[in-house]
């Protein structure tokens, strides 16, 4: 007779670079890469879960197509005694790793229980983007925090969700030829980072002034802002009350192997382009 093992809750930290796949969320109806799609395979080949809702599968947010992640979670519960962050990994593609793992209560869900996302931006920039301009964006920003109705900074997608969401914090820096925008919420609608990136680029090249935004956020406007490019946002991290993570040295070790890799690569072909141009 087969023993019965018994059931823990796992949560895993996950980060991915997202130009390879359409967005974080699995598509049932669509072939076409996802995040989602190649966790779910790893963890079935694993045999760690085997049906999403039977294992109460949640994940902490769904990043769009093209967006990348530093510290996505997701949670489940398994029978499997053995599961470790590097033991995934190995089923993996390179661009999409775990580098921790929880065992929280049974109750825990990765998109319930956060209080709070954070996101980061890098904005490229021509060199002449001046001081004045930052400072109208951070003039901007400060009437984003706050709660709000985020109706003129989402998707349609989002429509019979309430559009009232609340901004923690928005901090603008510059580094090189990026400008760099980390803000923390509650939580995120559809595109909403993006979007307010994007109102925050129109405020700083002065087209807009903050008047404007403030008109958004009342809703004494209805606009369609179009959304930053996708490339530059990551997920960088997710909070929760009393979990604790537990980091595996050997594969943050890999991943950093791996990431330096890429820079490298990266890095020169900017270069060559740069001399090109």
């Amino acid at each position: 007779m087969k023993e019965e093992r018994a059931i823990e809750r796992v949560a895993l930290k996950i980060g991915y670079l997202g130009t390879n796949y359409h967005g974080f969320q699995i598509q049932p109806q669509s072939e076409v890469p996802t995040i989602e799609g190649e966790l779910f395979e790893a963890l079935k080949k694993l045999d760690i879960i085997e049906d999403r809702k039977a294992a109460n599968y949640y994940a902490a947010g769904r990043t769009d197509k093209g967006v990348h992640a530093l510290s996505q979670v997701v949670s489940f519960d398994t029978s499997n005694p053995n599961v470790t962050p590097r033991m995934i990994n190995s089923m993996l593609p390179d661009d999409i790793w775990v580098f921790a793992l929880a065992k929280p209560h049974s109750g825990f869900n990765a998109r319930k229980d956060a209080i709070s996302r954070e996101y980061r931006y890098f904005l490229f920039l021509p060199d002449e983007f001046s001081d004045l301009a930052l400072t109208r964006m951070r003039e901007a920003s400060e009437l984003f925090i706050g709660a709000h109705d985020f109706s003129n900074f989402s998707q349609h997608e989002d429509e019979g969700h309430s559009p009232i969401r609340e901004i923690k914090r928005i901090e603008i820096g510059k580094r090189k030829s990026f400008v760099i925008i980390d803000i923390e919420a509650s939580g995120f609608l559809r595109k909403m980072a993006r979007k307010i990136v994007s109102a925050l680029r129109t405020v700083g090249s002065g087209t807009k002034d903050k008047r404007w935004v403030e008109d958004l956020l009342k809703l004494r406007v209805k606009e369609q802002i179009e959304p930053a490019p996708a490339l530059g946002l990551v997920l960088n991290n997710v909070s929760y009350p009393g979990i604790k993570f537990v980091e595996d040295e050997y594969a943050k070790r890999r991943i950093t192997e791996r990431l330096k890799r890429d820079l490298v690569f990266h890095a020169t072909i900017a270069e060559v382009l740069g001399d090109m141009v």
